[in-house]
């Protein structure tokens, strides 16, 4: 019997808010791979006290592969790098619906030798996902890894940065995003980030500080948040091209279920973000 991998009360919570997207042979697969019984104080208070981060996450990672999926139906992409990848398994996804893909690049820091392993025993002959073990910051070394990965620059990318820039400083960030601008603004960006206080309505702002303060308690620094207009200067910076801002309302409102939690913008506590550079 194959031993399954335990994952961190984080990752656990992350990975079973999303479950309804794994629906896929493949991606039931990974997922039974995982051992969930790992837990701690920290898990069962945040589901208990804020139980609407479950349909946050779940949101998050809809919208991410909502823009994935508008993206490749409206321009031919070749390749796909998922930074920060942690242990959702979005390559998968990509690999069974998106044949035209000829490259997936996972990078990461964490987990990633383990996840591989998986993906070896469910895959064992695949050659299209390859994974870079690398933190995301190190920008020399990720430009390296990227390259013997076979990253293409002058080929259109998807670069998705979920759950990501609220961990790290903002300018690690803008030298991430700067190995992707291409000239003609062929890579398209795909991210969330958590809201600052100054864009969320009054009545919202219990929850979203209620959140933010167990999970600073819990995580060894407390997670950044940015205004709108401070994410419109680092657009800026990056001279980013056909910018989306999604709301978490609306992007309830795409996956259509009832009743609806979030209704305004700022509702929430995170949103969703996708750019051309």
């Amino acid at each position: 019997m194959t031993e399954k991998l335990k994952v961190r009360a984080t990752s656990k919570l992350i990975l079973e808010a999303a479950l309804p997207l794994y629906h896929s042979t493949l991606q039931q697969q990974y997922i039974n791979a995982i051992d969930f019984s790992e837990t701690n104080r920290f898990f069962y208070e945040l589901k208990r006290r804020y139980p609407q981060i479950i349909e946050i996450v779940l949101l998050r990672k809809f919208g991410i592969r909502h823009f994935i999926n508008e993206r490749m139906n409206a321009h031919p992409v070749q390749q796909a790098i998922i930074l920060g990848a942690g242990l959702d398994p979005l390559s998968l996804y990509l690999l069974e619906n998106y044949p035209q893909l000829w490259k997936i690049i996972e990078v990461d820091n964490g987990d990633i030798a383990e996840k591989k392993a998986i993906y070896d025993r469910i895959l064992p002959q695949q050659t299209l996902i390859h994974f870079a073990p690398c933190d995301i910051t190190d920008t020399p070394l990720l430009r390296s890894f990227l390259a013997h990965s076979g990253y293409a620059p002058g080929q259109p990318a998807i670069i998705v940065f979920e759950g990501i820039i609220h961990y790290i400083p903002s300018s690690a960030f803008l030298d991430v995003m700067q190995l992707f601008r291409t000239p003609g603004h062929h890579n398209q960006v795909m991210l969330d980030y958590c809201l600052a206080g100054e864009d969320v309505p009054l009545a919202c702002r219990p929850l979203h500080e209620g959140v933010l303060d167990i999970l600073a308690a819990n995580l060894p620094a407390p997670l950044k948040v940015y205004s709108r207009r401070q994410i419109n200067a680092f657009l800026q910076e990056l001279h980013a091209a056909s910018v989306e801002r999604e709301p978490l309302h609306l992007t309830e409102k795409k996956r259509g279920l009832k009743p609806i939690q979030f209704k305004a913008d700022g509702e929430g506590i995170i949103e969703l973000l996708n750019f051309y550079i």
